[in-house]
């Protein structure tokens, strides 16, 4: 069984803009400090510890991180596992159709984010990880929003192909190995992305600008090292695709930063 969940911290302590942030599997973002400007449908929406922010896994997401008191700090959950059916059919007759982006972070719900996140430290089977999510995804039913974490989970092969790659973001990942994962030829894969209007090494692209966000986050400064990680040669292509990306450069992007929390 594969890792049923994510738990990604990122730091700030300068305000910290970013554009086009794509969440590649359904998640959770709590706010720890600080809060969260979020730019959405013409408007902006500001998130902070009494709410917890959903997305599901084909949205992209622009805003930015606020420090209080020289310090902002979330956690992204991205999870891997889906609830079934009987769940999903729960969330949607008690959300009664509402759209539900932003939900009140209950201390029901913060304990068991909280339980998730510490569970990352110890040595515990993917299968009892797989459990405590259940519940998790139970809570949510039962406020009318779990279905729309899942809204369109799976609806497109890109998407399933990006939270694939954002397992491993730093492997090679031939397209002829990936395509064999998927039990399909090279041509049915490339064919099957062309027809949603994208290639694979776009998709690559994306989910390896996004793991160079983690790696900045946990630590790593040398922007040729990070070059290297994301499958760039050239140390300014890649500060030049970082920034038409998220709209700063991976310098600018370091300075905002927090070394230590």
């Amino acid at each position: 069984m594969s890792n049923p969940y994510q738990v990604t911290l990122f730091r700030a302590e300068q305000s910290q803009k970013l554009r086009n942030v794509r969440m590649h599997s359904p998640s959770i973002i709590q706010i720890i400090s600080g809060s969260k400007r979020l730019f959405w449908k013409d408007s902006a929406i500001d998130v902070s510890h009494s709410k917890l922010l959903l997305s599901d896994a084909s949205a992209s997401l622009s805003f930015e991180n606020l420090p209080q008191k020289g310090r902002f700090l979330s956690r992204v959950f991205s999870f891997h596992c889906l609830p079934p059916e009987s769940m999903l059919e729960l969330s949607r007759n008690n959300g009664q159709g509402e759209e539900t982006l932003l939900l009140s972070a209950t201390s029901g719900l913060q304990d068991i984010l909280n339980a998730l996140f510490s569970f990352d430290q110890y040595n515990m089977s993917n299968e009892t990880r797989t459990f405590w999510v259940m519940g998790l995804y139970q809570q949510l039913a039962e406020l009318g929003a779990l279905h729309q974490l899942f809204s369109d989970v799976n609806t497109l092969f890109s998407q399933k192909l990006s939270r694939y790659l954002s397992l491993s973001p730093s492997e090679e990942h031939a397209l002829e190995t990936v395509a064999i994962h998927f039990a399909m030829s090279r041509a049915t894969l490339i064919r099957k992305l062309k027809q949603e209007g994208t290639q694979y090494r776009e998709v690559l692209a994306e989910v390896r600008l996004n793991h160079a966000l983690s790696l900045i986050q946990s630590g790593t400064r040398n922007i040729a090292l990070l070059a290297q990680s994301c499958g760039y040669q050239s140390e300014g292509r890649f500060s030049q695709r970082f920034k038409g990306k998220f709209g700063l450069t991976p310098k600018d992007y370091i300075k905002t930063v927090a070394t230590s929390f």
